[in-house]
């Protein structure tokens, strides 16, 4: 979808909300990023959709909406709330199995609750899913009910409108830097490789489970020419892991405009861009 009129993309971390408008008709051009501080845990809030202060949170959006005169608006789910799996193609074609598998991992939910969508992947012989359960979140579906046009964004999509927005041809992954979940997706020749989130109780349990997880996937142990980092745990995720990824690859923490080849008005900013930068892709038209 291709709105006329400016995007806007959301992503909360903690008690933040984090939003970049996108220039109509300017690729590449922000009108505005900013965040918004509240005293109490966004995220938390979001999941409930039901507290007292989720209000405030839907007077910031209709603030913004109104403000820039959005068109449409993107947000950033969250990863911990939803399914992520690969199955074989020969599944998906079949509406009976589909139908089986979809009940095995959401047991206990509702199918009329249940959003599943599946990508094209670089393995034909796959497809990958997404599960997500709407009761699950409320409040998402509350913030994304704000604008006509509205669209809720998996973790692992925002390296696809990183490849929309550079034309990336060749291998790179992406790391989102959550407070107790990363959320891993790879990339290779244009398209999906693969994705899993991993939640951990402490940073130390990190190396563990990358261990654990890279020797059943084996996307996680290829070659990455870039790792893109991202998120409110960007500095400390990557402190622990380094030593876990190919001494090849390049890292990146997405913290200037320069890196994600992206033009705004201001050139300082009062929070570390890396934060905002799964809201400045979804602001960009794919």
């Amino acid at each position: 979808m291709n709105p006329s009129g400016p995007s806007l993309g959301l992503c909360f971390y903690g008690n933040q909300l984090f939003y970049a408008v996108k220039k109509p008709d300017r690729p590449g051009s922000l009108t505005r990023v900013g965040s918004v501080d509240f005293n109490f845990n966004v995220t938390e809030t979001i999941y409930s959709g039901n507290s007292g202060h989720f209000s405030g949170i839907e007077k910031t959006v209709r603030h913004l909406k109104d403000q820039f005169e959005i068109d449409h608006i993107r947000i950033l789910s969250f990863p911990d709330r939803e399914c992520w799996t690969v199955l074989p193609k020969l599944v998906y074609d079949e509406p009976d199995e589909r139908e089986a598998y979809i009940d095995i991992l959401m047991k206990g939910s509702k199918r009329s609750d249940i959003e599943a969508t599946w990508f094209d992947i670089s393995n034909d012989s796959y497809k990958f899913l997404l599960l997500r359960n709407r009761s699950a979140v409320p409040g998402l579906q509350k913030l994304a009910a704000l604008s006509s046009t509205a669209d809720l964004i998996s973790d692992f999509e925002i390296g696809a409108y990183w490849i929309h927005h550079t034309d990336t041809k060749g291998s790179f992954m992406t790391i989102g830097c959550y407070d107790r979940c990363i959320a891993v997706s790879s990339f290779l020749l244009g398209k999906l490789r693969g994705a899993v989130h991993i939640h951990f109780d402490d940073f130390v349990d990190l190396p563990y489970l990358w261990l654990q997880y890279s020797k059943h996937l084996q996307w996680m142990q290829g070659l990455h020419e870039q790792i893109y980092l991202y998120g409110i745990q960007a500095y400390r995720i990557r402190e622990v892991l380094e030593p876990f990824w190919d001494d090849a690859s390049r890292i990146i923490k997405m913290d200037t405009l320069g890196k994600m080849q992206v033009g705004a008005n201001e050139k300082t900013y009062g929070f570390g861009l890396e934060l905002a930068f799964p809201a400045i892709m979804l602001s960009i038209d794919a």
